[in-house]
């Protein structure tokens, strides 16, 4: 476990998107970034943010969705095994 936790409580101002709330996890487990982030610094297309249990990849607005009090995020990083 690189975060260190299991769970994480942000608090975001109004009107901010899932794309927010990933940097934002980041900033508070900056152990993560070399596994969320690509050499330019953008999220990994391998790492899953599901918000409310809906993959962020099929909503409208994708990581930009806004999002509300109450929303619950998942981050899924690959699992690999053999």
């Amino acid at each position: 476990m690189l975060a260190g936790q299991n769970t994480l409580s942000l608090e975001m101002e109004y009107g901010q998107s899932v794309l927010d709330a990933f940097l934002r996890v980041l900033e508070v487990a900056p152990a993560l970034k070399p596994h969320w982030l690509d050499h330019d610094g953008q999220p990994q297309v391998f790492v899953h943010v599901f918000l409310n249990g809906d993959d962020t990849a099929t909503l409208p607005q994708g990581m930009q969705t806004i999002l509300h009090d109450g929303d619950c995020l998942d981050f899924i990083p690959p699992v690999a095994g053999g």
